[in-house]
């Protein structure tokens, strides 16, 4: 083989190294993108007694088995209550949380939670699997405070937030999960 040949076979195999990296950066963000829709496809897949939890992972932005290491309020996230409206207790008692868990493989996820009423919520100690939504969260309390002064609109923030109680499963309920994740392909 002469010097010529040699020299474009290698410009060939660094020109397709150059197009190699983006397009492997695309197919998997590709494949994010519908992740969500492959798993709900699955879902019918799995047993009839574990479609609604199925559904619910398919969703899943993330699903951890860990500890919530804290869980602190956070009013920044929560509707203003101005004093007369808190004294006709016409206020909404939803409050927000800023939380952590951290995982059982060493991992740590910050989290939004939001509580309505006096019920229990996660508290720090509490061990479980966490069922994860990526969702947008508005300071609520800042919006109100800005838009007294300017005609800005609020910006959301994006957050891993829990979306209901079904997202804080018991951690006896980890085995179960993970061969759920399976069977959906997550």
């Amino acid at each position: 083989m002469d010097s010529t040949n040699h020299r474009h076979v290698t410009r060939v195999a660094t020109s397709a190294r150059a197009w190699a990296t983006p397009s492997l950066l695309l197919l998997v963000l590709s494949a994010c993108a519908v992740s969500h829709r492959t798993a709900l496809d699955r879902v019918p897949l799995t047993p009839p007694s574990d479609h609604i939890l199925a559904g619910r992972l398919a969703t899943a932005d993330v699903v951890v088995a860990g500890v919530l290491t804290r869980a602190q309020r956070d009013i920044r996230y929560e509707a203003p209550c101005g004093i007369i409206a808190h004294i006709m207790r016409r206020c909404e008692d939803t409050e927000a949380f800023d939380a952590r868990i951290r995982a059982f493989d060493g991992h740590e996820w910050t989290l939004m939670f939001f509580r309505l009423g006096p019920g229990p919520h996660p508290a720090p100690g509490d061990s479980a699997v966490w069922v994860l939504h990526r969702d947008a969260v508005f300071p609520y309390l800042v919006c109100a405070q800005r838009a007294a002064l300017t005609s800005t609109g609020c910006v959301s923030e994006p957050s891993f937030i829990l979306e209901s109680d079904d997202d804080m499963l018991p951690l006896s309920e980890w085995p179960r999960v993970q061969r759920l994740l399976q069977a959906l392909n997550l």
